[in-house]
């Protein structure tokens, strides 16, 4: 009875789920800030399209184990699996990587962005005077108004747990709509945004006369990896809800291929627009996306609010997505006797930023790390199989060649996290004044980050 009760998801679930979890204001965000780094429209696009290469081959990878695997709890079950000495570590780590740091690392995150864009829409951009350079992240937030804004993500919190809580249809519906107006939303703005790049071809086409010259510092090709990989997280969220699908095998692969497909095409449409548009005011801080819907609708405010809120929408449903996935690794942890007592809390943050980077830029690259373990566990799993003549043969196998690119380019990512500018955050980088304004905060060692980008915490 509980499992016919539980067994509700489908395609068009699983598509949704991924968009929502994929995309957050990132896709808005992230362009302006890669262009402004590596002064290239072409490279860009070239790395944007990469990405969505890497995502499609993980996602096929993770189709295979929900093949082999289908109960929820995604990477505890495939680590349990293919590493099971010493006796559970991998996946106690990840566990406790996942429950204690990662999950609620990235949500709290998001559920800020999407707090400091309804204050917008209340308030707008002036609720001070900018006097000196402590205003670094754009918002010109007193200190008053922080509380407030801390406040309003706490409530959408609340508010997401509480419908998950209520019913899980309930929750279905409100997260498969909310990834129907996400998708809107960025369509509309990719649309909008070519339309006005044509409009202004004059001014534009300067960037597209030489579309593969750009910086040769590699670090600033590095960070950019890090931003569009950062911005494609997400698509492995199915698998940690596998046992309320109807037919894993045929649902899990042709959802995570679709929703991957889906939003490497709608962000590459979106890319150069958006980047255009924000190059030409040179300015990345966290209110890049208000400036470019300024400048996307000349300057009209009823537009600029309504997909401010949007925005907060599309943030909402990243969370929701997050919530749903994370309760159901709980689930499975409790089940595997998993019972982490310490929690460790990186504390150092950026003078400049006054953020936490370093802790979410390892949870970033902690989260790469099993995805490149599980990668590997893959071919553990098979060989497994392969020894075993009683296995059940699967319907579904990745090519070798798939899930080479997607392990070789995990690697590459955590390379990638050791080669970038450690001492001026890629926001800011563009501006020498800034970069030594930071260095010059705190002169402690001990004390100073050293970190990649603020930007991290809005995707």
């Amino acid at each position: 009875m509980t499992q016919s009760r539980t067994k509700i998801l489908g395609a068009v679930f699983g598509i949704g789920m991924n968009i929502n979890s994929i995309i957050g204001s990132g896709i808005v965000i992230t362009p302006g800030i890669i262009l402004n780094s590596v002064k290239s429209p072409g490279i860009v696009l070239l790395l944007w399209f990469i990405g969505g290469i890497i995502s499609f081959s993980g996602s096929l990878v993770y189709a295979e184990l929900a093949v082999i695997h289908k109960i929820n709890g995604g990477e505890l079950k495939y680590l349990q699996d293919a590493y099971p000495n010493p006796k559970l570590l991998m996946s106690y780590l990840f566990n406790f990587m996942y429950i204690f740091v990662i999950q609620p690392g990235i949500t709290s995150a998001v559920l800020y962005s999407a707090a400091k864009y309804f204050w917008y829409i209340i308030n707008g951009l002036q609720n001070d005077i900018k006097t000196d350079i402590t205003d670094i992240d754009g918002w010109n937030f007193p200190f008053s108004p922080f509380g407030s804004v801390i406040f309003i993500a706490i409530a959408i919190l609340f508010i997401i747990t509480a419908y998950h809580m209520i019913n899980n249809r309930l929750a279905n519906v409100i997260n498969q709509t909310l990834a129907v107006i996400k998708l809107i939303t960025y369509s509309i703005i990719a649309i909008a945004g070519i339309f006005k790049l044509i409009l202004d071809w004059e001014a534009s086409r300067i960037n597209w006369q030489k579309p593969f010259s750009g910086n040769i510092d590699f670090t600033a090709y590095t960070s950019a990896v890090l931003l569009i990989m950062f911005s494609y997280d997400g698509w492995n969220n199915l698998n940690y809800s596998l046992d309320e699908f109807r037919s894993v095998e045929n649902k899990d692969l042709f959802s995570n291929s679709i929703s991957v497909v889906i939003v490497t095409l709608l962000s590459f449409i979106s890319v150069v627009p958006e980047a255009e548009l924000i190059l030409k005011d040179g300015r990345v801080d966290q209110t890049i996306a208000v400036n470019f819907f300024k400048k996307l609708f000349d300057q009209n405010k009823i537009l600029v609010i309504i997909f401010a809120f949007l925005i907060v929408l599309s943030l909402v449903g990243t969370a929701a997505s997050n919530i749903w996935s994370g309760s159901r690794v709980i689930v499975a942890a409790a089940k595997s006797g998993f019972f982490p007592a310490y929690l460790h809390r990186l504390k150092i943050w950026h003078n400049y930023c006054n953020t936490p980077i370093n802790a979410l830029l390892a949870q970033f690259i902690c989260h790469w790390i099993f995805y490149l373990a599980i990668g590997i566990g893959l071919f553990v799993i098979r060989f497994k199989r392969n020894k075993d003549g009683n296995a059940t043969p699967i319907t579904f196998k990745v090519p070798f060649l798939i899930v080479g690119i997607f392990i070789l380019a995990g690697l590459f990512i955590l390379i990638c996290s050791f080669a970038v500018n450690v001492q001026c955050p890629i926001s800011i980088s563009s501006d020498p004044v800034k970069c030594k304004q930071t260095l010059k905060v705190d002169d402690d060692p001990d004390e100073r980050s050293e970190n990649a980008s603020e930007i991290f915490a809005n995707f």
